[in-house]
């Protein structure tokens, strides 16, 4: 039947050709299909983000009302006393040191906000965003979502039910809700709700419309060019059979991730639509490949950005949480520890029991912070890298803020006592006067000097008075309340500011601090030497000004040391001065 070469080649040929053009149909149907859902996935994140971010402003807005609040005297009034007056129309009172900003819902996200008076915490404000309809609706007009793109709030509750599977961070899944299949992405759980995931569904009917029609067009090129080699196959057998190799060829080629191979178009037939439709998806492969590197460059960018964000606080709490959270989303990674060189602990994402562990050490050529532990099913070479330079970011960073607060603590305090500087009481001082006079409360200061202190020095050496200064600064600070204030004001004169003390209870301390520093016994060249102090206590009169109060308080000082020496005495009431 088949006796004529003519009539064989062109089966010979026709069955070579159905084979691969088959296989590259699917091929081109599935690939067309990953295109269609990644470009889903890329619109969702971009969604997603926005959502993200539409979000966290809805959060940071009622946490910035909470902190407003916060700063009202009114309100610290009320928390110090137990009791409000009038207040906002979104404050309620949840206890005698505790309110609550917000409307309360069903599912809600929260954010403490502690309201202190100086070192004394007064009591609380609670921000509740409530995760409702209407945060839904105002998160879509946001965030400008297109079509029948769909947010929702997925608690963990619902999860444990079974009536929607666990969506993982950053990985979009194909589910199933209500009976209709949409494509999801969603947030890790919401740091102020951990119990919560952000998710964006979309409808996979339009996926499944466009893969159709897709592979629709491929079937009419694949019938087309199967007609089209059926009529020629007998006169152009060489041609094809070179066409089909020099497309096997390339299609080897591109698999072996050489995508700069084309296949060259020869004429105007369907050999060459095919080649050309070959090389277009070579085209789309490498643009796709090079899609995925700028990715990677925005990674590295954001990584970038996150460094600038370290070096932009010197809050060393804030600093770890950053570095860990920053680390987490570097890596890609399900979760993170942080254990911190004093103790702390931070924690970040999901830490699974079967995932593996790749430890980091937080630390720079000097110092060393922690170790960070990221838990990751895989971690590549490249966001291991990308890890570890955000991590030394974090380090220096960290190593900045440490610099910083110590530079801060030598502007601010003596460097021999480790008291105040006369500058920095000078300041606090003005703040506990004006607080005194707003609040109407006591306000008492003693100016403190060491009674025959140069004498000593000139006896027993320099090394003797720093002694001297030293051991009056530790009884200042083993007597006083953490709230006084205690500096050194120049040589061996102290001066000590106490709000919150009436004109008897400052005499009281004076006294104090006096008895404790006459019963010290301190040796020089294997002698004992005993040391006392004068001592000159003044109260705040409204009107009166920081120089004035300080005055009064010198010349009691200069009283008592007329009088004797190693004694406590007395201002005469200040009165404000003429003006």
């Amino acid at each position: 039947m088949l006796a004529s070469f003519k009539h064989k080649l062109a089966v010979y040929f026709l069955l070579l050709a159905v084979a691969p053009l088959t296989a590259a149909f699917w091929g081109f149907g599935t690939i067309a299909k990953h295109a269609e859902e990644r470009q889903v996935d890329s619109r969702l994140g971009a969604e997603l983000r926005a959502v993200f971010a539409s979000y966290e402003r809805q959060a940071d807005h009622v946490k910035a009302v909470a902190r407003s609040l916060a700063g009202h005297r009114d309100v610290q009034r009320g928390l110090r006393l137990g009791s409000f007056g009038r207040l906002p129309s979104d404050v309620t009172i949840a206890g005698p040191h505790r309110l609550v900003v917000g409307r309360r819902g069903t599912l809600e996200s929260t954010q403490t906000v502690t309201v202190r008076a100086g070192r004394r915490v007064l009591g609380s404000i609670l921000a509740v965003l409530p995760l409702d309809r209407s945060l839904l609706r105002t998160l879509r007009s946001d965030s400008g979502l297109v079509g029948d793109d769909r947010i929702v709030f997925v608690p963990r509750s619902r999860l444990a039910r079974g009536r929607l599977r666990p969506l993982a961070s950053g990985r979009p899944l194909a589910v199933s809700v209500a009976g209709s299949h949409y494509r999801a992405l969603a947030t890790g759980p919401l740091l102020d709700q951990p119990k919560v995931q952000i998710a964006l569904l979309a409808p996979t009917k339009a996926i499944a419309a466009q893969t159709a029609a897709t592979r629709r067009h491929l079937l009419y090129v694949l019938l087309g060019g199967l007609l089209v080699l059926a009529a020629i196959a007998a006169a152009e057998g060489r041609s094809i059979m070179r066409s089909v190799r020099e497309l096997a060829r390339a299609a080897e080629a591109i698999g072996r991730g050489r995508l700069d191979r084309r296949v060259p178009v020869r004429g105007r037939d369907e050999f060459a639509d095919l080649a050309g439709s070959f090389n277009s998806m070579a085209d789309q492969l490498r643009t796709r490949l090079l899609e995925l590197e700028l990715q990677r460059t925005r990674l590295r960018e954001s990584i970038s950005r996150t460094g600038n964000l370290l070096t932009a606080t010197h809050d060393v709490d804030q600093l770890l949480s950053l570095i860990a959270s920053a680390a987490v989303e570097a890596a890609d990674a399900e979760g993170a520890v942080l254990l911190g060189e004093h103790g702390a602990v931070i924690e970040v994402g999901t830490l699974a029991d079967d995932a593996k562990t790749f430890e980091l050490p937080v630390a720079t050529a000097g110092s060393r912070f922690g170790i960070l532990i990221l838990y990751a099913a895989e971690l590549d070479e490249d966001n291991l890298l990308a890890t570890r330079a955000l991590v030394a970011q974090g380090a220096n960073a960290l190593e900045n803020a440490r610099l910083h607060e110590a530079v801060a603590l030598q502007a601010t305090s003596d460097g021999l006592t480790g008291l105040a500087n006369r500058r920095h009481c000078e300041e606090r001082l003005l703040v506990e006067m004006a607080r005194s006079e707003r609040y109407e409360t006591p306000l008492a200061l003693i100016l403190c000097d060491i009674d025959e202190f140069k004498a000593v020095n000139d006896t027993h050496g320099h090394a003797f008075g720093d002694l001297v200064l030293q051991r009056f600064a530790d009884v200042l600070r083993a007597t006083l309340r953490d709230i006084d204030v205690s500096s050194r004001w120049g040589g061996e004169e102290f001066l000590i500011v106490l709000p919150g003390t009436t004109f008897p209870g400052a005499i009281e301390a004076a006294e104090r601090i006096r008895t404790a520093f006459a019963s010290l016994e301190l040796e020089s060249g294997g002698a004992t030497v005993q040391m006392t102090a004068s001592f000159g206590v003044a109260g705040f009169v409204a009107g009166v000004d920081s120089a004035e109060l300080v005055r009064t308080a010198d010349e009691a000082l200069y009283e008592a040391k007329r009088r004797g020496k190693n004694r406590v005495k007395a201002a005469a009431e200040t009165t404000p001065a003429e003006r």
